[in-house]
């Protein structure tokens, strides 16, 4: 008779705590349920970083254990948010600058061999323009991005909200540079306002493009830095002794015709390069992690850039460039047997560098079309990234280092393919940048569920659709279009969203940057020019833009059609959106009672403009905050600085039921005891749950302010 082993306090433990991650899914529903906070055993963030000519903020996730998921990848699973928060330091703080989300699943440790952690990559991008600075040229505009994972719980819009199940990171970044400058903003710097009133301020100067550095200026520099000098002349002396090193995508090769001015020791740079054993050097640039975005296709690594210089020159010059080979295991058999492609980074020297260093990162889209299998057949693969600063990686050896840089491994999941068998397939990931499956098909809305800022989210504006149409090998011409029509419409009401577009395409086999193509047809057709099998690919899986703001409010059917490979229309995806383009009406009044015909308006009862004392301190008043879709509203008093503390009350109120549409008439009240004597305002600020222009931020209304005096 077999005996029956007891278990073990390990498996109790991991026993209870999988009962309160399952439990934890029921929170919504049932208050009472508690948890840890910042768990990070099933998943977490590992590092994040921004690419500055591509504007896109990126982070890799780990997910961790076979299970606690939810389900398998056949099933719904459950969800990864990830929130990033960018600190511009201009006083505002940390600056919410959207969502993004993807689907975990439960993915056994089978067959044998390394299954976990797998490697995820978030991407999101973003606007930095409004942010960008004249500087001098050794420094740059230097952000704090803060990057915020929740599984399955919506992270909060307070960046200093610590996940229950998840965590956050703190990386520096950087801007890019301007490359143009305004005579309003050389007006604005030079104070000159005669000289504003005769010129035109829309007139733009474009900036002298970058130059390669002086050799004896970046000599004399780096050897103040400590730079060696094997890097100073790295690829200028490198390319000279024609190493097995390759250097024909350098940035910057030094004028080097008087090598007598420089003090060093020219015999060095044989043995630097032909040494045997050499080992790549992590001192200036490190590659710290990598993953794969599985919607998209697309490989992500982030950088670590560590010193202040030693990259060859700063803003104003070429600099130099950071190169990433990507490499991938199909069969996990610890051979890395298919180089993918390179894809690389300029970088300068920056003075005002923080202590910690910046982080940057590339991402390279890949064609795992053939690599596809379906659900119940979890693809996970091993991917290796190589690093090296201003020399080429190797492209047939991913087991070799060049003299800067590391190599990092990963294992990834490929997205189960759209549909068994050949032939041309599609998928449409993102509807305003938030997840379509994630669409109600009863509500129509992102989300539904319970009574939450984060759920029952309509859409508003600019609607953009992202997808990816797999060729699987097909190099001719796919055409698509999107269409929309009223729910309750009949089938010949759809007309496209869009008749004319401009993308974003990347060669990757020339890498010179993103370039636009634009396209114009009256029927909304576009040509799918994403194809792998030439390097060319959509920078950001862009399919068409549709613009709502002029449309009435409800349900609209989307329509998603392309052509295969012998010219036949196939339906590929249809769905149906609630739209809402209400926005909310301000008061411009001041009133002695809320303004019943405006949509937001805030009062002190019996008018506002009063005085108060300690004989008379307290303020009564009513707001009126009410939209279909509303998500909170806030009091703020100001200036703080002589409020000791001191607030509204209530000082906010957030949606809190189905069907909660705001406060048609919510009193208030303010204790002006505390206050020093002083004048002050009192303002109302409003948020709706409308996915805005693609935004997952929430719109803003007001504010509506009232004023009043403390006396002594």
């Amino acid at each position: 008779m077999a005996i029956k082993k007891k278990k073990g306090n390990d498996d109790l433990k991991s026993h209870e705590s999988l009962k309160n991650r399952q439990l934890f899914l029921l929170n919504p529903y049932i208050q009472s349920i508690q948890t840890g906070k910042g768990i990070t055993n099933w998943e977490q963030v590992t590092c994040a970083g921004y690419n500055p000519y591509y504007q896109r903020l990126d982070a890799v996730v780990n997910i961790k254990q076979p299970t606690g998921y939810s389900g398998n990848l056949c099933s719904n699973g459950s969800k990864e948010y990830v929130r990033f928060f960018v600190d511009f330091k201009d006083g505002a703080g940390f600056q919410d600058m959207g969502l993004t989300d993807f689907k975990v699943a439960d993915i056994p440790n089978s067959p044998p061999g390394p299954q976990h952690p797998i490697s995820y990559l978030a991407f999101l991008i973003i606007d930095d323009k409004n942010y960008r600075k004249f500087l001098e040229c050794n420094k740059a505009v230097i952000p704090t991005l803060r990057v915020v994972l929740s599984w399955n719980a919506v992270p909060s819009s307070d960046p200093n909200h610590i996940p229950y199940y998840g965590n956050r990171i703190d990386v520096d970044i950087q801007l890019a540079r301007k490359t143009r400058i305004w005579w309003k903003d050389i007006v604005e710097l030079a104070n000159i306002k005669n000289f504003a009133s005769i010129i035109d301020s829309n007139l733009e100067i474009p900036l002298k493009a970058p130059v390669v550095e002086k050799a004896e200026i970046l000599f004399k520099q780096n050897a103040a830095s400590d730079v060696p000098v094997n890097r100073t002349f790295y690829s200028t002396i490198g390319a000279k002794l024609n190493s097995t090193v390759d250097f024909s995508k350098a940035s910057s090769v030094l004028d080097i015709s008087s090598l007598d001015v420089f003090d060093f020791d020219i015999n060095s740079f044989y043995d630097f390069f032909y040494a045997e054993g050499k080992k790549a050097n992590v001192n200036f640039e490190e590659l710290t992690c990598i993953g794969l975005n599985t919607l998209t296709d697309r490989l992500g690594a982030v950088i670590h850039i560590k010193r202040l210089s030693g990259f060859n020159g700063d803003l104003c010059t070429k600099g130099s460039y950071e190169h990433v080979a990507f490499w991938a295991d199909w069969n996990n058999d610890g051979t890395y047997d298919q180089y993918l492609g390179t894809v690389s980074l300029n970088v300068h020297d920056i003075s005002n560098i923080p202590d910690e260093g910046l982080f940057y990162t590339v991402q390279l889209p890949v064609d795992v079309t053939n690599k596809l299998r379906e659900c119940s057949n979890p693809n996970i693969v091993r991917i290796r990234a190589v690093l090296s600063w201003e020399s080429l990686p190797s492209t047939t050896n991913p087991n070799e280092l060049n003299h800067w840089g590391n190599y990092k491994d990963a294992l990834v999941q490929l997205r189960p393919q759209f549909q068994p068998g050949t032939g041309i397939h599609s998928a449409i990931h993102y509807v305003g940048n938030v997840d379509r499956f994630s669409i109600d098909p009863v509500s129509h809305l992102h989300n539904a569920g319970s009574a939450s800022i984060y759920n029952n989210r309509p859409w508003g504006g600019r609607i953009n659709f992202k997808g990816v149409i797999d060729r699987n090998g097909f190099g001719g011409i796919i055409e698509y279009r999107l269409l929309v029509k009223k729910l309750t419409d009949p089938d010949s009401s759809f007309v496209p969203v869009s008749t004319s577009e401009t993308f974003s395409l990347d060669d990757i086999f020339t890498p010179a940057g993103a370039f636009p193509d634009p396209q114009t047809n009256a029927d909304g057709w576009y040509i799918y020019k994403q194809n792998p099998n030439i390097g060319l690919y959509n920078t950001n899986s862009l399919l068409a833009t549709w613009n709502s703001s002029g449309m009435t409010d409800g349900p609209y059917t989307i329509r998603f059609v392309h052509t295969d490979e012998f010219s036949n229309e196939v339906i590929a995806d249809q769905f149906t959106i609630m739209v809402c383009n209400k926005g909310m009406s301000i008061s411009p009044t001041a009133n002695a009672v809320v303004d019943t015909t405006k949509d937001l308006d805030l009062v002190i009862d019996g008018g506002d403009c009063h005085s108060y004392s300690s004989d008379n301190p307290g303020i009564t008043g009513h707001l009126r905050a009410i939209h279909p879709y509303f998500a909170w509203w806030s009091l703020e008093i100001q200036p703080t600085s002589h409020t000791h503390g001191t607030v509204p009350s209530p000082v906010s109120r957030t949606h809190s039921a189905i069907g909660d549409n705001g406060d048609a008439n919510a009193p208030w009240t303010l204790d002006t005891n505390p206050l020093d004597p002083c004048g002050y305002t009192v303002s109302l600020h409003v948020r709706s749950r409308v996915i805005l222009n693609s935004s997952t931020s929430f719109p803003y209304y007001g504010p509506k302010a009232v004023g009043f005096a403390k006396l002594p």
